[in-house]
């Protein structure tokens, strides 16, 4: 009968196991930098603090969403910033603390969103908590580049999607 069960439990996961979103592979900014320099991608940076809700908010039902993953992988390499920690980092060939890196993106609210270019250069910022179905747009805008074209509210619009 256990044996009945572990198999059972075994197949279910085999089974269930692409429906399954994979937990966002978090990694170093100078890593991230080369890689998006290499493949034409572009580099998001997640400033958060451990005290912020939102930002737990934003790991708990933001991230782990299919289509946040999907959009996440097609256009970026993904990077967490805590806005107070004094662990170095390399940005542009320059050493910061990741709180310093903070102050120089702009960060004054967490969570903050901010995209780089394969270069380094700032695309732009977005403060605050959004839900998954607007945030994987957003990563669609930015990584499809739609921002040379239309705002991103027109972009919504276009899409139906209402932001309140």
């Amino acid at each position: 009968m256990i044996k009945a069960k572990f198999l059972f439990t075994v197949f279910f996961i085999v089974l269930f196991s692409g429906a399954v979103a994979q937990p966002i592979k978090w990694i170093s900014l100078s890593k991230a930098q080369q890689l998006a320099s290499q493949q034409n991608k572009k580099v998001m940076v997640f400033a958060e603090a451990d005290w912020c809700p939102y930002c737990k908010r934003m790991h708990k039902e933001v991230f782990p969403k299919k289509s946040v993953q999907d959009s996440l992988k097609k256009y970026f390499y993904a990077v967490s910033l805590d806005i107070e920690s004094d662990e170095k980092v390399t940005f542009n060939g320059q050493t910061f603390t990741q709180q310093s890196l903070s102050r120089k993106f702009g960060v004054s609210a967490t969570p903050t969103t901010i995209f780089l270019n394969s270069n380094g250069n700032i695309i732009g910022t977005q403060p605050g908590f959004l839900r998954s179905d607007v945030f994987d747009k957003l990563l669609a805008y930015v990584g499809a580049e739609q921002f040379r074209k239309q705002s991103f509210k027109e972009y919504l619009d276009e899409l139906g999607i209402d932001i309140h």
